[in-house]
């Protein structure tokens, strides 16, 4: 054990005297410097089996870069802290990476095969972290991410969460900076375009390690996010102030940015309703700025929970089970600070991924039984309004709705799940909404009919082949949902079963040819 940390100081030693922030140069040496990449790769390999060591060192490398940077936005730190920063926290996302590959290789923690791929719990956690170590990466992180600014909503990309992760080789360079675009052979010397290229690697990052590290480590990460809470619940009671300063405290900021990485939390239903749990009990006393925050970051939270657990959400709906934690509490405290009709729209994806939790309002919402509360008829009422507010262009309703489609594809046709039949009764109205002909302006955006048609393609893949000429890839289609359709198969073509979609393929094939000849002619 001495020997490894002994062999990772040294070598994280080595890195630091080589990194832009000690030599004060823009980073493009370390691609080509041989000494790096060699300690880089083996930083990695010794990761696999001594990643606490490795993860050790590089957090006090990052603390030690940021330490004069702290409450300042990433994008205002120097060119060359800034692509330090970026480069060990690339290099400490790859050895978690590395390490957790290595654990399920291993087969540690493995659960009992099932016949059913979607019923087996698929997650092979690593061994926890040291509780000093979890503080200190949190400490680190949330001064590396800002804060969600005021009037954000969820862009439509995020229904299919298929933006570029660090993992991806395509967003990066093997030595952990990010690569100039395509095209831009000077971007790498432009001091305007460095700070932002940068800053956009840093979240992905941040992702990779907060889902590692709250993946193996809970009840430490748990424990950080509820002190944090606790923090901005009593702050709030204290100061009871009539409104806010244009300028955010930094103790504000810090705490923003936590709530803002609480979306990479990795949990399964117990922990997604301990997090519910904790969020009901405060959010009342949250500011605008902070309940702003839970409604962007709730939503990402809940799907990606029903993507690595579909086995959970389809149990949760086939056994007519509520999730413990008060989904249905906090629902109805999300229709209570409504002020304006923006908000309103701004509450949409929180509300309808609650009711993901909630299997009953969806057999009342599908008539199959009556509603015995005023708290019940309010639900199936949302869902109501979110159907006329989609025939109304509004995004954030298209954004739910799509969401839910998505939803139903972990549901087979065996399963007595009211959610899949409120949906096949929706498929239609979404179909109509977002592929409805029109001037430019009245179209939803490009990553909004993607996702719609990834959707609707999941839930009905016959329906959706037989009317792909004529409604989609027809001369007088948009440009846009010709795009979508293609887009559509390079999503489906990068999946696990990506079999299934070949009749698809095959109807989609002749018209992509076509095109690329058009390009190339």
């Amino acid at each position: 054990m001495n020997g490894d940390a002994g062999l990772v100081g040294c070598l994280v030693d080595r890195l630091a005297t080589r990194l832009p922030h000690r030599t004060g140069t823009h980073g493009q040496e370390l691609q080509q410097d041989d000494v790096v990449l060699i300690t880089r790769s083996t930083l990695v390999k010794v990761s696999t089996s001594a990643l606490a060591f490795v993860l050790d060192s590089l957090v006090a490398l990052l603390e030690d870069i940021i330490r004069n940077y702290n409450g300042i936005p990433p994008l205002a730190h120097p060119p060359h802290v800034l692509l330090s920063e970026a480069y060990v926290l690339a290099l400490a996302a790859d050895c978690c990476t590395a390490h957790w590959d290595h654990v399920k290789a291993q087969g540690l923690r493995q659960p009992a095969v099932d016949a059913d791929p979607r019923r087996a719990a698929p997650a092979i956690v690593p061994e926890p972290l040291d509780e000093v170590l979890v503080n200190r990466v949190f400490d680190l992180v949330k001064w590396l991410v800002e804060p969600i600014p005021e009037g954000y909503v969820l862009p439509s990309s995020t229904i299919l969460d298929d933006t570029p992760r660090h993992t991806d080789t395509v967003a990066r360079s093997a030595s952990g900076l990010a690569s100039p675009l395509p095209g831009d052979a000077d971007a790498s010397e432009d001091d305007d375009y460095m700070p932002t290229t940068q800053v956009a690697v840093l979240e992905p990052c941040v992702r990779v390690i907060v889902e590692y590290v709250t993946a193996s480590t809970w009840s430490c990460s748990f424990d950080y996010f509820r002190n944090v809470v606790y923090t901005v619940r009593t702050a709030a009671v204290v100061q009871a102030a009539p409104g806010q300063s244009a300028a955010t405290p930094d103790d504000d900021k810090a705490s923003l940015a936590v709530l803002k990485i609480l979306s990479f939390f990795w949990v399964d239903a117990q922990k997604l309703g301990l997090i519910i749990q904790e969020i009901c009990s405060s959010f009342l006393h949250f500011r605008k700025s902070f309940q702003n925050t839970v409604a962007v970051v709730a939503p990402l939270l809940i799907t990606r929970w029903l993507d690595r657990y579909p086995h959970e959400f389809v149990q949760q709906h086939t056994l007519h089970k509520r999730l413990d934690g008060g989904a249905d509490t906090l629902f109805d405290m999300t229709q209570t600070v409504v002020d304006n009709g923006r908000k309103k729209g701004m509450l949409y994806p929180l509300q309808t991924t609650l009711l993901f939790l909630l299997p009953d309002v969806f057999e009342v919402a599908s008539n199959l039984r009556e509603a015995k509360s005023s708290s019940m008829a309010k639900k199936v009422g949302f869902l109501d309004n979110l159907r006329k507010a989609l025939r109304n262009k509004n995004e954030q309703a298209a954004y739910s709705l799509v969401s839910l489609l998505r939803a139903s594809r972990h549901f087979v046709a065996e399963d007595d799940a009211a959610l899949v039949s409120y949906a096949m009764d929706v498929q239609d109205e979404v179909r109509e909404a977002v592929f409805r002909r029109g001037n430019d302006s009245s179209l939803f955006d490009q990553d909004m009919m993607t996702a719609a048609f990834v959707s609707l393609a999941e839930l009905s893949l016959d329906s959706c082949v037989d009317s792909l000429s004529q409604s989609y890839l027809s001369l007088s289609s948009p440009q846009v949902f010709k795009t979508a359709v293609v887009q559509g198969c390079r999503y489906f073509a990068r999946q696990n079963d990506s079999h299934v979609y070949e009749q698809l393929f095959a109807v989609a094939g002749p018209f992509m040819r076509t095109q690329l000849k058009v390009c190339q002619a």
